[in-house]
């Protein structure tokens, strides 16, 4: 068994990405990095087989035994039990009820481990491994995109509860202008918002900050709410947390031009001293996040 390598795994609302992953740094082996379409919306049997394909081929290019497997998921899921909770989100919810960790096993002939995390969670453990968060105590960590995930770290620790910590730790529930934050930081927003305010309806973010880039007015005046709306929810959480960095990630990070200066500009009105970094590693934060969630085992079961 070669315990310093691991394979990373993210999974998505339209495909899986797996890699191999160094334990030593939490670096990405690029040569050993595949990612494989997945309908959300199909039946189990096509999506497992879909995520086993891509986990194995990652296996098979490896050319070495990996210690074990990382699995970045999205939730609802028993991440220490390996089920499957996922419903009423319209992705995934053929699996529910389902245990992910024995059906892959099984289907990959794989006797070591295999482990879950949010992941949420798993792109702020990679940030803080290999990435904006390196060298840093008191991280949080946010991704912006259908969703708006949030992960508060000490040390490299996940927290759920304590001083600064959200219900729960995530902050997408928050209560917000009559909703909850999400209703107000995600990609469905920016969407609605310049149909509402211009009639026109756009494919994907990324059509936004085109916009955006060509000094379109609705498109820089959505991206500036986005950014005071983000800063807004977060500033009393990063003051009682006393937190030393904001990173960001999710594909809405790309835009950061047009959110960041509103964002940034919030905080510092409202005494919060916390320094703002862009993700630059993007989905590789993930995969590393996911495999630092194997070294957490693997240690674990070599001291007992």
């Amino acid at each position: 068994m070669n315990n310093n390598y691991v394979i990373g795994a993210d999974i998505g609302g339209s495909h899986i990405t797996a890699a191999l992953i160094n334990l030593s740094n939490g670096e990405v082996a690029a040569d050993c990095k595949f990612k494989e379409p997945v309908d959300a919306g199909a039946g189990a049997e096509d999506i497992l087989a879909r995520w086993t394909a891509c986990i194995a081929r990652t296996l098979a290019a490896a050319g070495k035994e990996v210690a074990a497997i990382g699995i970045a998921m999205p939730g609802p899921f028993d991440y220490p039990g390996g089920i499957s909770l996922i419903k009423g989100v319209a992705k995934y919810e053929s699996l529910y009820g389902m245990n992910i960790r024995e059906t892959l096993a099984a289907s990959l002939g794989f006797r070591s481990g295999i482990y879950f995390e949010n992941d949420a969670s798993c792109f702020a453990l990679g940030e803080a491994w290999a990435g904006e968060g390196k060298g840093c105590s008191r991280m949080v960590a946010v991704t912006l995109g259908t969703g708006l995930g949030g992960t508060f770290l000490q040390d490299n620790v996940i927290l759920h509860e304590g001083k600064g910590i959200p219900p729960e730790g995530y902050i997408y529930h928050l209560p917000y202008k009559g909703g909850i934050a999400e209703d107000y930081i995600s990609s469905r927003w920016l969407l609605n918002g310049y149909h509402q305010r211009r009639g026109q309806r756009l494919a994907e973010v990324k059509d936004l900050a085109d916009l955006a880039e060509q000094q379109d007015a609705t498109a820089l005046a959505l991206f500036a709410e986005l950014g005071n709306s983000l800063g807004e929810v977060l500033a009393p959480w990063l003051g009682d947390f006393a937190a030393e960095r904001l990173v960001i990630g999710g594909n809405i990070r790309k835009a950061h031009p047009f959110f960041l200066a509103p964002l940034e500009a919030y905080l510092r009105d409202n005494g919060i001293a916390t320094t703002v970094h862009i993700s630059g590693r993007g989905e590789n934060s993930a995969l590393s996040g996911a495999a630092w969630i194997c070294s957490t085992h693997l240690n674990n079961n070599n001291a007992r």
